[in-house]
């Protein structure tokens, strides 16, 4: 309730905690009203977490569906987090299982992800925060917070230490991860890098659907990224592509490229590296070794090590 005064600059006629259905739970989340209105309270868990402030303004700013942003403070948490209000959007989160329909429309998606990769930031690539001319979290291992070129985003070096000590990659496939940003440093650095979301747009609780299964709003900033929109758009590749790792949700690929308008193809280098990228610094962080999706996100590393070692 403090920090909500401290915040708004009066007290809340009414605030409740809230946990949202799906999504991430970095934050302390609570529901609170005031002259009428009804917000959202967000507290970072952890002192020196971002909000995301700045993707959101430039979301904002370009009028993409984003709640207002009501109020922010870097160090307003009890411990001196970051913590913000923000309008609050009604809405279902846009998720959905094995079998069932996609909630929205994949063009729809496809067109307003094409305006945000549209975007473009001045500075460093990588992770945005809510200062980028401060950024020194990190959100996974082996992505570094900031890097004066696209491939040095990745630290495929730690990510080859780690994967060999664990048995997953022997002495020649670890060579060859750590040494794919230099390999590939032509086919990836761009001197414009683009905005992106990196945070699961296309579901859990980072959209938000209306009644109509229009998108109602675009939500989660933590993770949002300048750099190379495939890297995004292999996110999309990696859960809607059918393979042995699990049951796949009905996801339409092909109207979802058409009104992005991509030239897109998985299976070339870039497609291939950014495949990698997702399960060493993401799902291998998370799956058991031993089980189905492990053992498949291992063989899947080492096939595409495979394919790209004849790359220069």
């Amino acid at each position: 309730m403090q920090v909500a005064e401290r915040l708004l600059g009066r007290l809340p006629d009414r605030l409740e905690p809230f946990r949202p259905q799906v999504g991430g739970d970095d934050s302390y989340a609570f529901r609170l009203w005031g002259g009428g209105e009804a917000m959202l309270l967000k507290v970072k868990r952890r002192s020196g977490s971002p909000v995301g402030v700045h993707f959101h303004r430039r979301l904002r700013e370009a009028g993409l569906p984003v709640p207002e942003l009501v109020a922010f403070d870097p160090r307003g948490g009890p411990n001196q987090e970051a913590c913000a209000i923000w309008e609050w959007v009604e809405g279902r989160p846009a998720e959905w299982g094995p079998g069932e329909p996609c909630p929205y429309d994949e063009a729809e998606l496809g067109q307003l992800l094409r305006r945000i990769h549209d975007l473009r930031f001045d500075g460093p690539s990588g992770l945005l925060g809510d200062d980028p001319s401060a950024r020194s979290f990190f959100s996974h291992p082996g992505l570094v917070p900031a890097s004066e070129t696209w491939a040095g985003f990745f630290d495929c070096e730690w990510a080859a230490r780690r994967y060999r000590g664990l048995g997953h990659l022997d002495p020649a496939e670890a060579a060859l991860l750590a040494s794919l940003p230099d390999r590939l440093s032509a086919q990836l650095n761009r001197p414009e890098p683009r905005l992106l979301h990196m945070g699961d747009i296309m579901h859990h609780g980072n959209l938000l659907v209306d009644s109509r299964g229009r998108i109602a709003a675009i939500v989660d900033y933590v993770e949002s990224t300048a750099g190379d929109p495939r890297w995004e758009l292999a996110w999309f590749d990696y859960y809607f592509t059918p393979s042995e790792r699990e049951p796949v949700s009905p996801f339409d690929l092909a109207r979802f490229r058409v009104a992005y308008s991509a030239d897109h193809d998985p299976g070339d280098t870039i497609g291939r590296f950014y495949l990698i990228g997702i399960l060493v610094f993401e799902k291998l962080l998370f799956y058991d070794p031993a089980s189905p999706r492990g053992r498949w996100a291992i063989q899947t590393l080492k096939n595409s090590l495979r394919i790209l070692g004849g790359t220069t």
